[in-house]
């Protein structure tokens, strides 16, 4: 027994498991409080900021820290190379956040006067937290520091609830409040790895050596971003816009269903990067094929099982959870209930990519699946409305999903071709 606890309490996954369950319960929770605190349509305020602060987040991750998770996963990187990677963290949610009020304070609507800049001002806070305790998470798995990257997450909530409720107390909540209390509490939360990684030194020829090496790693990545946008972030913030906002509130409070399960897919960037590169490495490109295949069968069964309650259920749980205003959004549930599965195998499809070196054929996909979703997205809202955007989010998923599987067959391992990461 007590060896079978000190491997668990050693093993990575189940601090990753951990992260990530914390993250996703806790996402619900607050998604679930500001659903009841705020109303369906200053909710819809709400997904609007978040919608942009993850779109921007994803594309930070290509150009930091996914970067790191492969090189991490190479050979052992030094000290001063995090450190590197931290500072660069740093200056990258400063651009995030200014970025982030910049988009609240032009496209959001919000009230005249004295109060017309809270929102802008929180959603700078938010976004620049978002981005910096992302950052400090990332950065203790690529250390082998598990343990450190649950503590920072239990930190956060911690630290959120705390001062979520001496404001609600002293002052009330209102989704200024809500975005700057979660932007403060990561920032506090992400102050131990940040002042660890800046002790180290910083040079001219590193930073310069590691900038190049992130961007051959995600340059294609970064722009895979960019065109598989529409998929749900941006179709959020079109639907806000060509709707109203009930619209971003109802595919937000949807997307909290369904958030579990991104999040647990999400926990594989932690982890499944740097154990697929040693594979490639080890047996070749066969024995990554095998590797992520189990990957896939171990986490695609208990999806379609969720999956298939929450299209059957997805009314009555959204009216218990959120309040009565959100149970008419049961069909778009329904909709988006096809989604997970389907990115799964994309996301799997995607790893074998990444590791094999051929991030082109990931910008391709999304290439494609952006312009089928492009050209779909406005006739279906204005034929379809909220269910209209729901389903050009499926649609592009779908086509995304296609095109990489094709590209993985193309690639599979009985065909011996050259790639940068075997090189």
């Amino acid at each position: 027994m007590r060896s079978m606890v000190l491997r668990l309490w050693s093993d990575a996954w189940i601090w990753s498991a951990g992260v990530q369950a914390l993250s996703s319960g806790m996402s619900l929770v607050v998604s679930v409080v500001a659903a009841r605190l705020l109303g369906v349509a200053d909710f819809g305020v709400y997904a609007l900021v978040h919608a942009g602060v993850a779109l921007l987040g994803v594309l930070q991750y290509q150009l930091v820290a996914g970067p790191m998770m492969i090189m991490a996963g190479r050979r052992t990187r030094s000290a001063d190379y995090f450190g590197t990677v931290a500072r660069a963290a740093i200056a990258v949610s400063l651009l995030v956040g200014a970025a982030i009020a910049i988009y609240a304070a032009a496209l959001i609507e919000r009230p005249a006067g004295s109060g017309a800049w809270a929102l802008p001002l929180a959603s700078l806070v938010y976004a620049a937290g978002y981005i910096v305790h992302d950052n400090a998470k990332r950065l203790a798995f690529a250390r082998g520091w598990s343990r450190a990257g649950f503590a920072y997450e239990l930190a956060r909530h911690l630290v959120f609830v705390a001062l979520l409720f001496a404001v609600w107390l002293i002052h009330g909540v209102d989704t200024p409040i809500l975005l700057a209390c979660g932007g403060v509490s990561a920032i506090l939360a992400s102050l131990p790895a940040f002042l660890d990684a800046l002790r180290t030194r910083t040079r001219g020829s590193l930073r310069r050596t590691v900038g190049r090496h992130h961007w051959l790693l995600g340059r294609w990545l970064v722009l895979v971003v960019f065109v598989s946008a529409a998929h749900e972030q941006i179709v959020t913030i079109l639907a806000g816009s060509l709707i109203d906002q009930d619209a971003s509130a109802a595919l937000r409070a949807v997307q909290v269903l369904f958030g579990p399960l991104l999040v647990l897919m999400m926990s594989l960037e932690n982890i499944v990067p740097r154990q697929a590169t040693n594979r490639l490495r080890a047996g070749g490109r066969a024995a990554l094929a095998r590797y992520l295949l189990r990957v896939l069968a171990l986490m695609e069964i208990p999806i379609l099982v969720i999956c298939l309650i929450l299209s059957l259920y997805g009314a009555p749980i959204l009216g218990w959870l959120m309040g009565q205003g959100f149970a008419s959004f049961g069909r778009v549930a329904a909709i988006m209930a096809l989604a997970p599965p389907v990115t799964m195998c994309r996301e799997i499809g995607v790893l074998y990519l990444r590791t094999t070196g051929n991030t082109q054929g990931v910008f391709f996909a999304f290439l494609t699946s952006a312009v089928v979703t492009v050209a779909a997205i406005y006739p279906l809202i204005h034929t379809y409305g909220l269910e209209g955007a729901a389903a050009s989010a499926i649609l592009g998923h779908g086509v995304s999903t296609a095109v990489i599987l094709f590209q993985v067959w193309r690639l599979r391992p009985g065909l011996e071709r050259p790639s940068a990461a075997s090189a």
